[in-house]
């Protein structure tokens, strides 16, 4: 398949009208914006899913993204970055709050508050990159 604008729209519309609204593109995460609850997208149970997958075993999400910066900056010893990108109203911020979700319940003790609180406030003052170090 090649890849190029029209495909490339065509299959994310194909995938929105099944609510399936993360695609990979290499290894780059597309996420379109629902406007609307997926049911059981965020739960605890597809947080756990996720933990130590590799890209590309489960149906793309952000959460895989999360788990692979995570599991790189322990592997390599480095910081990772995850980019956050596209318009006003796309659902940057909402992305951002479910990566950290994800760190605070595979990493951290588990109970989101205070601290993703404030990682959230000083997110939205960063150009909306995360880094993790």
């Amino acid at each position: 398949m090649y890849l190029n604008e029209a495909t490339l729209l065509h299959n994310l519309k194909i995938r929105y009208q099944k609510d399936e609204i993360y695609t990979y593109v290499a290894n780059i995460l597309i996420a379109v914006n629902p406007y609307h609850d997926v049911g059981k997208l965020y739960d605890k149970e597809t947080i756990k899913n996720y933990k130590g997958k590799s890209i590309g075993v489960l149906k793309p999400h952000v959460f895989a993204i999360a788990d692979k910066a995570y599991r790189d900056m322990k592997t390599y010893k480095e910081s990772q970055s995850v980019v956050v990108s596209g318009e006003s109203g796309a659902g940057k911020t909402e992305s951002t709050k479910y990566i950290l979700r994800y760190l605070v319940e595979t990493v951290g003790s588990g109970e989101t508050g205070h601290i993703e609180r404030r990682i959230v406030e000083g997110y939205q003052y960063s150009n909306h990159m995360l880094a993790f170090s």
